[in-house]
């Protein structure tokens, strides 16, 4: 925040140009601010789902307003999103439709044939997927995440809307079986195992694991193409406990991981300790052979 008088006001990206790239280019705009080392692409910027601009533009002035601790807002929810083409961290840009959750870095997205959609005048810069960019029609008769305007209001990164009766039976049924699991779980066993995972720095790895899984659900259920044989395949994953069976074999793998990294370290510490020791034992041999020299000098002065 830059202090005016008694007014506070948002310290906001300043634009550069990159001096190398041709002026025609897309990638060559960036905003970057100075006080916390942040740089970013205009059109990741513009793309990005959860940021808008902190001013109305001006047709005049080709500067974008982005406030930076927005930027940095945006940032922290990206480090929660994968991106559906390369499966990195940070994918802000999502894909316009409702019921879609596909999430891309915005270069990721073109390689993925994405399709951007913007209106300037207006200040709408949206993407749609491959999928749902080949189907305008579909598209355009469900239900949108809201029209993202980068001046003004956010786009909603979430909301309630109509489930197919699939879904909904689905929904119910999950519900219903972890009820029954739940009243057969013993939470003496539950709750120790969590804690022994947050002790060996492995919670967030497990959970992450989990949410990859599950986040790969909806969207099969929501793809009107989706086939009878696939919610078979989804339903047996779920209800026959398969969905976390990949998941507990990449967690065993990581403990494994973790075991024998810290058995490396305990054997390089090991090895560290009886080097000192053997240090510290030759200093003291050293030091009583001086003893010695120096008693062995002081008897031959007498002596004389």
């Amino acid at each position: 925040m830059l202090l005016i008088g008694v007014f506070q006001v948002a310290e906001k990206m300043e634009k550069r140009t990159c001096a190398l790239c041709p002026k025609d280019v897309e990638y060559n705009v960036l905003y970057f601010a100075q006080s916390e080392n942040i740089a970013a692409h205009e059109n990741c910027l513009l793309y990005s789902s959860g940021l808008v601009e902190c001013e109305d533009h001006d047709p005049l002035n080709l500067d974008r307003s982005f406030d930076v601790e927005s930027v940095k807002k945006e940032i922290q929810r990206g480090r929660k999103l994968k991106c559906k083409f390369c499966h990195k961290r940070g994918a802000t840009v999502g894909c316009d439709l409702k019921n879609c959750n596909k999430n891309y870095h915005f270069f990721c997205a073109k390689k993925d044939d994405a399709v951007p959609q913007s209106d300037g005048v207006r200040g709408i810069y949206k993407l749609l997927c491959q999928q749902h960019a080949q189907f305008p029609n579909s598209a355009q008769s469900a239900k949108f995440s809201g029209v993202k305007r980068k001046r003004g209001r956010k786009k909603h990164l979430s909301g309630n809307h109509i489930q197919s009766p699939e879904t909904m039976k689905c929904n119910t049924f999950v519900r219903q079986v972890k009820e029954e699991h739940g009243r057969h779980t013993d939470a003496t066993v539950k709750v120790p195992f969590l804690k022994k995972c947050k002790e060996a720095g492995l919670l967030n790895y497990l959970l992450e694991e989990i949410l990859d899984k599950v986040h790969s659900i909806p969207e099969k259920l929501m793809d009107e193409t989706t086939s009878e044989s696939d919610y078979e395949e989804i339903g047996s994953a779920l209800f026959d406990c398969r969905l976390f069976e990949d998941t507990f074999v990449n967690f065993q793998a990581a403990i494994e991981k973790k075991i024998h990294a810290s058995q490396q370290r305990r054997q390089q510490l090991k090895e560290e300790i009886e080097l000192l020791q053997d240090l510290k034992q030759t200093l003291c041999s050293f030091q009583e052979n001086r003893d010695l020299m120096s008693s062995s000098t002081s008897v031959s002065s007498l002596s004389y």
